[in-house]
């Protein structure tokens, strides 16, 4: 997961050094926003099964 959210923040720097346009990188950061969120919700639901309590 924090190989996705770092992967997703160096993309958005690339994008934004390369002077990418503006939708590209807001597209890109709500992109990598809701992935992170899924699953983060996705891993914390899994947690208390695997014993792994929050």
């Amino acid at each position: 997961m924090d190989t996705l959210i770092f992967g997703g923040l160096l993309a958005i720097l690339f994008a934004m050094c390369r002077e990418s346009s503006r939708t590209a990188v807001l597209g890109a950061w709500w992109a990598v926003l809701a992935a992170v969120v899924l699953l983060t919700a996705h891993h914390a639901a899994g947690g208390p099964s695997l014993g792994a309590g929050l």
